[in-house]
């Protein structure tokens, strides 16, 4: 019957092999399932919508048909058998704790979904590094040639536009930096356009610093005369050399301020430490990792304003947490880029010109009702009120009973 069926247990269906075929790890060479001992069934939940721990499911493993058994296995495919092939005749599945299966990392994916901003609601961003004003209309740009095609230097927006068409923009927001000077992107020949470097035909340009592309246009953005921006680069102009200077030779540490409440940012130890608290173990990047979005370089986490640490919440709450508040923290390389290049061994000055340096930020602060968390507390509001109304006719019910005798 290709299944498991429980011994003397004819309600339940048992465990059929052919449900639980994704579930087979190679690798073990055994079954590894969720399984409810109350029905004696393989019970499937969906992990992306799981807020706890499961209290009525429990991950065991078993081995596969054929080990358990070879007899029966090699008669239903009309193989040989021979008394050597027996083994055992009674098995004991291992039942997994639950830091062994992704089923933790899921639960804290979903709660840090729910932190997330509602949709229409902008947090203030930080500070635009880049300074970008209007194009710059009182002269003729210059251009550069890129594989051919001509594209139009726009220092004030700090990005090329194809000249033929000037919808194709490449920002230097999409440009990787050179270590030393410049930039380099993947070019596509056949749409003028950025590309990836999987596509067929990619190829690699490289543009030097805008204050070479451009030296007149950075000297009028900047408020400098040409004759001292001969000798300048992208890097002094576009990065606060003062806070560079502190952060990489003076050993000053940047901080941010978390709901009033200074940190330094210490990257060596993965960490924001928290100013004047030494009982605090302040907030591990680590155990941030659900929190971060790649798409916006943010950490957005629920936040203890009396411990000073990084708090979890429960999604299966009935009200909003009194001592935590959701705070939106940047990502390691705007906190402090200077530190990560290095931890990766690079010069203090790579890559900073599109993040920039500072030596204080300011965490954004989230109101809970505008985050997708305060719809999950009123959903499990109104679940409960729902669970009471239909529990109510049958208390009446009761109170009933008792007072009119048995009822048959």
């Amino acid at each position: 019957m290709n299944k498991l069926r429980p011994k003397d247990d004819f309600l339940s269906k048992g465990i059929d092999f052919t449900e639980i075929k994704d579930y087979y790890d190679r690798d073990r060479r055994a079954y590894v399932i969720p399984y409810n001992p109350k029905t004696r069934e393989f019970q499937q939940d969906d992990v992306s919508k799981m807020t706890e721990l499961p209290t009525d499911i429990i991950i065991v493993q078993f081995p596969n048909q054929y080990e358990m058994d070879i007899v029966g296995w090699n008669r239903k495919h009309g193989n040989s058998i021979t008394e050597q092939d027996v083994k055992q005749m009674h098995f004991e599945a291992r039942t997994l704790p639950w830091v062994d299966t992704n089923v933790i990392e899921h639960i804290k994916r979903n709660v840090a979904e729910q932190l997330q901003p509602k949709e229409g609601y902008v947090v203030n961003g930080p500070k635009d590094s880049l300074y970008r004003i209007p194009t710059d209309k009182q002269r003729v740009l210059p251009t550069c040639k890129i594989f051919g095609t001509e594209f139009i230097v726009d220092v004030n927006q700090l990005e090329l536009r194809e000249k033929a068409n000037p919808k194709n923009i490449i920002s230097i927001s999409d440009m990787e930096e050179k270590a030393v000077q410049g930039y380099r992107f993947w070019y596509s020949p056949n749409s003028n356009s950025l590309t990836t470097f999987s596509e067929q035909g990619a190829k690699l340009a490289e543009i030097p610093d805008f204050v070479k592309l451009d030296p007149i246009g950075m000297a009028k953005k900047h408020n400098i005369s040409e004759d001292i921006i001969e000798g300048m680069d992208d890097f002094k102009l576009m990065v606060d050399q003062d806070a560079f200077d502190k952060i990489a030779y003076e050993g000053i540490i940047p901080t941010i301020d978390i709901a009033g409440h200074t940190f330094y940012i210490d990257l060596f130890n993965d960490k924001l430490n928290p100013n004047d608290d030494i009982w605090s173990r302040g907030i591990i990047f680590s155990e941030l990792k659900h929190y971060y979005s790649h798409k916006d370089d943010t950490y957005t986490i629920p936040y203890n304003q009396k411990t000073h640490t990084f708090q979890e919440v429960s999604l299966n709450v009935k009200e909003i947490p009194k001592d935590l508040i959701v705070v939106q923290i940047p990502g390691k390389r705007t906190l402090d880029p200077i530190g990560q290049n290095k931890a990766g061994d690079l010069n203090s000055s790579d890559y900073l010109k599109k993040h920039g340096v500072q030596l204080h930020f300011k965490a954004k602060v989230i109101p809970w009702h505008k985050t997708r968390f305060a719809e999950t507390v009123k959903r499990n509001n109104g679940q409960e009120v729902e669970r009471k109304q239909l529990i109510s006719p049958k208390l009446e019910e009761n109170t009933i009973s008792k007072r009119n005798g048995r009822r048959m």
